[in-house]
């Protein structure tokens, strides 16, 4: 922030207030930055990468190795924030009665069984950057992180929903089944149809088909597992109204 002319002690004051413009300038920077025009197992800065992204968090094209960085730095200090916030916000393990819960095995903040994944949001937001894509604004990333609190306290809708995945992921031959949590085809119809037509506009996805109000199956050769139920998961924690 100092060698682009910014002062971190005013900007950095570990209010709320100062998350909408923080996020600000750095998606201003991760549209600079890019994408590294090498694969990731061709990368030689991936050795330096934070650690949560061995967790399946990156594909192809990435964000280089500066973008990741202040990705990481943006997470550390909305660790700060969120913490003062709610002093007994602690960092576990993600865990969960679900197998194929999102954030198992992850880092995360966590208190009134409450998880929160810190950089999933600011990275799937950076990719959108990266990529052309309609990113999260300032104001949208201060509700986020306004929304965590309010969940962390043990109050709000996230709260309420916390023992049940937004997704859940199975794979079968040539194909995921998808299963949306059961209130997001009832309550937001409209959300799963956006869902829908985004995730079929992704590069490898072949085809998605709904055969149930709240039932998805996906043909997506070149992903995951894990990489299709992260990009559910952030999509839905985006944009679902609050």
């Amino acid at each position: 922030m100092t060698s682009h002319g910014l002062d971190p002690a005013k900007m950095l004051d570990g209010s709320l207030d100062s998350v909408a413009p923080l996020w600000a300038w750095l998606t201003n920077r991760f549209a600079e930055l890019g994408v590294d025009p090498r694969t990731l197992d061709k990368d030689p800065t991936k050795a330096a990468w934070p650690s949560w992204t061995r967790h399946g968090m990156l594909v192809d094209p990435h964000p280089p190795a500066e973008t990741l960085a202040l990705v990481n730095g943006f997470a550390a200090y909305l660790a700060q924030v969120i913490t003062a916030a709610v002093p007994e916000a602690v960092w576990a393990t993600g865990h969960h009665r679900i197998n194929d819960f999102p954030l198992l095995h992850r880092p995360v903040l966590a208190a009134a069984e409450h998880q929160v994944f810190l950089p999933g949001l600011p990275i799937y937001s950076a990719y959108q950057t990266a990529h052309g894509r309609d990113a999260m604004n300032g104001t949208e990333m201060r509700a986020h992180v306004e929304r965590t609190i309010t969940a962390l306290r043990g109050e709000g809708p996230e709260a309420a929903t916390a023992e049940e995945p937004l997704v859940t992921v199975v794979a079968e031959v040539d194909c995921f089944d998808v299963g949306l949590r059961e209130d997001l085809a009832q309550q937001h119809p409209a959300l799963v149809e956006w869902l829908i037509a985004e995730l079929t506009d992704r590069g490898g996805v072949i085809s998605v088909h709904r055969y149930g109000p709240a039932a998805l199956v996906v043909d997506v050769p070149s992903w995951d597992e894990l990489r299709l139920r992260m990009w559910l998961t952030l999509w839905l924690q985006r944009h679902l109204p609050r």
